[in-house]
């Protein structure tokens, strides 16, 4: 029996997947992490938007956000939030604001591979 069988998921096709990503002090690798994700869901030419949810890091990751938000406009979606909330309320707030069909959320510190998306 197949997985698909044994757990009654359904195809993809066609849906949209946010992919939510809170971000603390992630400058160094939000881009990476983009660019990872945007290759994976182009190989499987799927329609997918980011969320990130900057929760007042220390770092210039709401800078490196407007920059990636300006080259991708219609892939990302920024938020800042005023004071440092924590994972859990940014991992929500990004949940409150994505629109895709399926929702997947990953830290912004690579441990997680983007490439691994798929298989969730």
């Amino acid at each position: 029996m197949s997985n698909n069988a044994r757990y009654g998921s359904k195809s993809l096709e066609g849906m949209k997947v946010s992919v939510v990503v809170p971000v603390y002090n992630g400058a160094e690798t939000i881009t990476e992490l983009f660019d990872r994700i945007r290759k994976v869901f182009s190989e499987h030419s799927m329609p997918f938007q980011v969320v990130f949810v900057e929760d007042c890091g220390k770092d210039n990751s709401w800078e490196v956000l407007q920059n990636l938000k300006k080259q991708f406009p219609a892939e990302i979606t920024a938020i800042k939030l005023n004071r440092n909330f924590g994972q859990h309320n940014a991992t929500m707030c990004g949940l409150e604001h994505a629109d895709g069909d399926v929702m997947v959320t990953i830290d912004d510190d690579l441990q997680i591979f983007p490439e691994d998306i798929p298989l969730l």
